[in-house]
């Protein structure tokens, strides 16, 4: 019997590969021996290898991330040095930009059917497989899984495709509406009742659902969360909405949620509804701002909050002008993160057209957009640093609430910064007793 050892190569221990569980399942009835090989990339790569040789596989199968892609693109050129005989599988966003082609075969796209279909050729040639819908997909985990899982990030998903095209997302051509349930249907809502119960078991940290814009199926996001405030668990729910679709009636449902429940990751990018527009994002900042603050106000819901600076159009006064107007909400966490022009997004051929400058390689960080230069960025890279050594820890609330009473969030950072200069401090692997006796300067400085 031949073995398939399905590799994950994630960006931490804690985890988890929901599209190689898949896979699992698609050929789970076939005469195959499933391996299930879980890694994190910041482990040695010889480590890694070895591991994987150590089974002796007759298939390898890799889901290729931007995260991940330098590391599978090393295992694919040392395995078969070792393994000659073996074939390996490469899918997920990255697969047809792993260099090579010795032993290796590329699913692109959608997955699973394709998968089973190389799997019934004996992994011996690819053959043609129509996409099956998200509701035939069998659900990925095994209550056996749980010795994996249990307090590690274990992902979900209930929709696939994105209704709002942002020119930086790679949902962005994906003109799937493609929905796991349909909630009129009773039966779909007990097997939707059965996966989450079901997820409930294995024990994770948390439960990472996938779908973008999960509040999009409004009908489906309140029964979902509405399942969540009840459930008796341990785990928290994090959930990536659309903030302008919040409603009334979803922050009241949301006020009910017990404390540490629920996750919110709200994609804010910027507060200039102009620069939002121009890369295709639908998003009014007033309206945005309404809803924080009122999930802020209302609820004991954990709200992380993304800016992304690089966008076109956007100089540095406006990124700044951004993060003063997102931290006056207060949220729990917020990253400032930077454009990455991704290849086989409209980005990638509008940063073209406008003269960016980005790394060639995983993560295809911007270097320079039209309107923000190197130095720009590495000064907004300062504050990306300062919000999570000082805000997102959460260790300095009523400090950051006096604080911006008076002053905005950049004029703190610049503060917090000329500290960490004066006293000779980096802004990497800083000791809690540092930026305790940094944040204590500061407030001795003005009160």
């Amino acid at each position: 019997m031949k073995s398939v050892a399905l590799v994950s190569l994630n960006s931490s221990w804690s985890q988890s590969n929901l599209a190689l569980y898949y896979l699992r399942e698609m050929i789970r009835d076939l005469p195959y021996r499933v391996l299930m090989q879980a890694y994190s990339i910041n482990e040695p790569l010889m480590q890694i290898l070895q591991g994987i040789v150590a089974v002796k596989p007759d298939v390898i199968c890799f889901s290729c991330y931007i995260w991940n892609r330098e590391m599978v693109s090393c295992l694919c050129q040392a395995i078969p040095k070792i393994l000659p005989q073996v074939v390996i599988v490469l899918g997920g966003p990255e697969a047809g930009r792993i260099p090579g082609d010795k032993n290796i075969m590329r699913i692109l796209g959608s997955g699973e059917a394709a998968f089973r279909a190389l799997a019934i050729e004996g992994f011996e040639k690819l053959a043609e497989a129509e996409a099956i819908p998200l509701s035939s997909v069998p659900y990925p985990y095994h209550p056996e899984d749980k010795e994996t899982l249990q307090d590690h990030l274990v992902y979900y998903e209930t929709y696939r495709g994105c209704p709002y095209h942002c020119d930086y997302c790679l949902s962005a051509t994906d003109e799937r509406r493609d929905s796991r349930f349909d909630l009129d249907k009773q039966e779909d809502k007990k097997r939707l009742q059965a996966e989450l119960d079901a997820l409930i078991v294995l024990q994770p940290r948390t439960v990472k659902f996938i779908d973008r814009s999960f509040n999009f199926c409004k009908a489906q996001a309140s029964w979902i969360w509405e399942y969540v405030i009840s459930a008796e668990c341990t785990c928290d729910f994090h959930f990536e909405i659309y903030p302008d679709l919040l409603t009334e009636a979803d922050i009241d449902l949301l006020a009910k949620a017990p404390e540490g429940r629920i996750r919110l990751e709200v994609g804010v990018q910027t507060t200039n509804d102009v620069v939002n527009r121009d890369c295709g994002r639908q998003s009014q900042w007033q309206k945005v701002r309404q809803a924080l603050l009122e999930l802020k106000r209302r609820t004991r819901v954990r709200i992380h909050a993304d800016l992304l600076a690089g966008l076109p159009g956007e100089d540095l006064s406006s990124v700044i002008r951004s993060l003063d107007d997102l931290c006056a909400c207060q949220p729990d966490a917020i990253q400032l993160g930077f454009l990455k022009i991704l290849p086989d997004t409209p980005m990638y051929d509008k940063a073209q057209s406008l003269g960016y400058e980005w790394l060639d390689t995983p993560p295809y960080q911007v270097l320079a957009s039209d309107c923000l230069s190197f130095a720009d960025l590495s000064h907004l890279d300062e504050y990306a640093h300062l919000l999570g050594l000082y805000w997102n820890k959460q260790e300095f609330v009523p400090q950051w609430s006096a604080l911006l009473l008076n002053h905005t969030a950049s004029w703190v950072l610049d503060r917090l910064r000329e500290l960490h200069n004066q006293a000779g401090i980096s802004l990497h692997s800083v000791s809690r007793a540092d930026r305790f006796r940094i944040m204590q300067s500061l407030m001795d400085h003005l009160y």
